[in-house]
């Protein structure tokens, strides 16, 4: 789920400023911006998000014939998200933009650089541990675990249980005015992606009845340490009043390793036999895995994007710009596809491809086991097209400015119908937003405020002609999102 806009004044614009931006921000929305800036500027600021949803999947906990539990038969809860993000503020995400912009004093005419700090505009935190206002699965030092049984599980325990991750992208950025309306910029972004989840997984064969102590927790902690991302822009005026931007985004490709762990619940067997998450002899992510953490790796994606833009200046009587509008238009590419047959390395924003260097075996044969197959969590995501409006204008208090600003914006679905699910938000939305600044001769704060209006979303889960899921979870029926 990535918001449009990066920073206090270009949310409060509802992200659209590809053409208007010529600050700090300008590293994730449009390098080419910051050749509109003069000396030496510093920008240092956050997006907050927090992320409301709530979960509730249609029909009744099934009836068990060989265990009966006294929530049999009830309507499924509904589930909160509940993230508390380790480095957020309560709930609060913030997503920072840190960057300094010089034009070098003009030692080098026409060229303006900067170093900053670029991540996704997202909230990618996931607690859907929630049932009745309490958590159910433990989590301790060795990580998650099954509780004491009773309770009526989460039914959200097959699509996400908890998610964690990150995208930390250090950036230089540089502009050249080519001619006096026209400038073109780059940046070059290297960092580190981390992501971490855990999930529930049916740990017995033809747990049809889902019964949780036949279920098996699984999470992936991994990180990848060099992540490469890069952005190109321009920026072209026409006259005095009108101005033109365009960005460029790559796909950005990321490959995490790290540790898998699996706990098996109670009554979890293999042909009647209690069996074991083992290491295995063949190595495809890396070597050194252990009984209790085994080598995994995830593969996946952020999406090739494009935006392009216009706005229109609003002059004073002296000729200095008092306001703009600006309208643009965002695409970004969720729907590549992925053969990982013939293709092991290819990275989707639309899949979830996990490997995990692990096999089962029964403690009768340990040497004996089965290698665990690739998961690919396909959320079978198309092309998302985004439509933003926004603008500002400022008035005078005395020698300085209050800067007004607002915008709307309308993303389509990722999610094709009967698709949606809570791990990664596919859902259109509306986005309204306002803010404004306190512009002073040598410092500008700026502050923003934004609502993403999401309403209800469906998504279906439908066995496949194997016996296998589509992803959602198996035999997960039909569930409804609320946001």
């Amino acid at each position: 789920m990535i918001l449009p806009g990066s920073g206090a004044v270009s949310t409060a614009r509802a992200g659209a400023s590809v053409a208007a931006v010529d600050n700090g921000e300008a590293v994730g929305l449009n390098p080419a911006g910051i050749a509109k800036s003069h000396g030496t500027k510093i920008t240092i600021g956050a997006a907050a998000i927090n992320y409301f949803m709530t979960f509730q999947r249609n029909g009744k906990y099934d009836d068990d014939p060989n265990e009966a539990e006294s929530y049999e038969g009830q309507p499924y809860p509904v589930v909160t998200q509940d993230a508390h993000p380790s480095l957020g503020i309560g709930r609060y995400q913030p997503v920072p933009v840190i960057a300094i912009t010089s034009d070098l004093g003009g030692k080098v005419p026409n060229l303006t650089v900067g170093f900053g700090l670029y991540a996704p505009n997202a909230y990618p935190f996931r607690r859907m541990n929630n049932v009745n206002g309490k958590p159910y699965f433990v989590e301790d030092s060795k990580g998650w675990n099954f509780p004491a049984f009773g309770e009526p599980p989460p039914p959200t325990r097959y699509d996400i249980i908890e998610q964690d991750a990150a995208v930390i992208l250090p950036s230089v950025v540089a502009a050249y005015r080519i001619l006096p309306n026209l400038d073109v910029g780059a940046r070059v972004s290297i960092g580190i992606a981390k992501a971490k989840s855990t999930i529930a997984v049916w740990g017995s064969p033809a747990n049809l009845e889902e019964n949780v102590k036949k279920d098996g927790l699984f999470t992936l902690d991994a990180t990848d340490s060099f992540v490469l991302a890069l952005g190109l822009g321009a920026a072209y005026r026409i006259g005095d009043k009108i101005e033109l931007g365009a960005n460029f985004t790559p796909p950005t490709n990321i490959t995490a390793k790290g540790d898998a762990h699996a706990v098996n619940g109670p009554a979890v067997s293999l042909n009647g036999q209690p069996f074991m998450v083992l290491p295995s002899g063949a190595v495809r992510c890396q070597a050194g895995g252990t009984l209790a953490a085994q080598k995994g790796c995830v593969q996946f994606a952020l999406p090739m994007a494009a935006q392009v833009g216009a706005r229109y200046k609003v002059l004073g009587s002296d000729g200095k710009e008092r306001g703009d509008v600006e309208f643009d238009v965002d695409w970004e590419h969720w729907g590549k596809t992925c053969d990982y047959v013939k293709d092991p390395g290819c990275h989707s924003p639309s899949d979830y491809r996990v490997v995990v260097d692990a096999q089962v075996a029964t403690a009768s044969a340990p040497d004996n086991g089965i290698d665990l197959k690739d998961n690919i969590v396909n959320h079978g995501f198309r092309d998302t097209i985004g439509l933003r409006l926004g603008g500002a204008y400022a008035f005078d208090a005395g020698a300085n400015q209050v800067i007004a600003r607002g915008g709307v914006a309308y993303d389509t679905a990722a999610a094709k119908p009967g698709w949606e699910r809570s791990d990664l938000d596919g859902a259109a939305r509306t986005t309204l937003t306002v803010g404004g600044s306190y512009k002073m001769s040598r410092v500008q704060i700026d502050a923003g405020f934004g609502a993403v209006l999401e309403g209800h979303a469906y998504g279906l889960a439908q066995l496949q002609p194997d016996g296998e899921s589509d992803g959602l979870g198996d035999a997960l029926q039909r569930l409804q999102l609320q946001r």
